[in-house]
């Protein structure tokens, strides 16, 4: 006589799972907020680097128009126009030349500052972000 084993149903073999099944699914949906943070971070991070970067170049920029032009009233009109141009668009920056030697052999300190707005990563937030350089005026160059 052969005795027959009775297997349990295939359904019923499935529905049996390990204590750790769904556990990775429930990782996944709690770390998913942590990493989009983090990114976001690192957006915010890159954007304000360039920016400095930006301004720091308009204050440049700024300083050599104004080193090459003969009146102190040029000057301050030639960096203000240089340093929006440079910035283009980007912020309204606020120009100063204060420091400045106006004289032969002299140099000119310009400082530029602009508002970073970080408000595209929903923080709602501003910057200053402010680039400062130093141009020298020439030595045998008469200034008024």
């Amino acid at each position: 006589m052969t005795r027959s084993v009775r297997r349990p149903p295939a359904r019923a073999a499935a529905r049996r799972r390990p204590p750790d099944a769904g556990s990775m699914t429930v990782e996944t949906v709690m770390l998913a907020p942590v990493l989009l943070l983090f990114l976001m971070f690192l957006v915010g991070a890159g954007r304000v680097v360039e920016a400095q970067g930006e301004v720091n170049g308009a204050a440049r920029d700024a300083a050599r128009a104004a080193s090459v032009q003969r009146t102190r009233a040029e000057a301050e009109s030639a960096a203000a126009e240089t340093a929006k141009a440079a910035l283009s668009g980007e912020c309204d920056p606020q120009v100063g030349l204060s420091g400045t030697e106006w004289k032969e052999g002299g140099v000119v300190h310009v400082a530029v500052t602009c508002e970073l707005n970080l408000d595209f990563l929903g923080f709602g937030a501003a910057r200053r972000m402010k680039g400062t350089s130093v141009a020298p005026l020439e030595q045998f160059r008469r200034v008024e």
